[in-house]
């Protein structure tokens, strides 16, 4: 029997790029579960397709047969976060018996999203900075549906309409949540989960008026006497 020489033959490093037995469609979802992770971790301008790539398992090069471009990869990773995660919400709201009952069991959903999808949140949480930062970020994301601001906006009128909120006062309560859940985000990532757990079950007692106990009646300060003149 002839034996078989290393020399000349060519060695090959691991091989990167689409799993043997891996659909385009797995593959595609594994490109985008990295993007999520990558862009949430590190933002828009400072993640690159190579980071993606590693992240994925797969070549710089590969990417560009899933997704024409960076930007067009973001926005794929901001509707496949959004599939992740308006489920849950949806289920957390689902006859909930006031706008403030609804209100508080979303808050309680994005504690319960930030535990289960940790990729997801970050990355959704900072899109608004992305869009003020980047004008081509903001051209497209604007384009897109945001179910969870309409979840938001459709729980502030049923409020409207129950008598729960005055009609003049809809568009503060909508921009107040918003800016309570994008600080919740920021909660989450300086203290973690238990951070984020205490601070939406503050803000819940808040919603349903019970944070403040009564102030306690202040002693009166006793009062001077006066000689009578006599």
């Amino acid at each position: 029997m002839r034996s078989v020489s290393g020399k000349g033959q060519k060695k090959t490093g691991p091989r990167r790029g689409r799993p043997p037995g891996s659909t385009s469609d797995q593959t595609r979802r594994r490109i985008l579960q990295a993007a999520c992770e990558c862009f949430g971790a590190r933002g828009y301008e400072s993640t690159t397709n190579r980071d993606i790539a590693d992240r994925a398992g797969l070549t710089a090069a590969a990417i560009y047969q899933y997704f024409d471009s960076k930007l067009v990869l973001y926005t794929e990773a901001a509707r496949e976060a959004q599939r992740e995660i308006v489920p849950l919400f949806e289920q957390a709201i689902a006859g909930q018996p006031s706008a403030r009952a609804a209100l508080s069991a979303l808050t309680r959903a994005y504690a319960t999203a930030y535990e289960r999808f940790p990729r997801s949140t970050p990355f959704l949480s900072g899109i608004a900075v992305e869009m003020h930062r980047h004008p081509e970020v903001a051209g497209v994301v604007l384009g897109e549906p945001n179910p969870v601001l309409q979840m938001i906006v459709d729980i502030v009128e049923r409020g409207v309409d129950e008598g729960e909120i005055p009609r003049g006062e809809a568009s503060a309560v909508v921009s107040m949540y918003l800016a309570s859940t994008m600080g919740f985000s920021l909660q989450a990532a300086l203290t973690g989960a238990a951070g984020l757990a205490e601070a939406v079950e503050a803000f819940v007692r808040l919603l349903d008026g019970n944070l403040f106990a009564a102030p306690r009646e202040k002693a009166k300060p006793a009062g001077r006497k006066t000689k009578k003149a006599g």
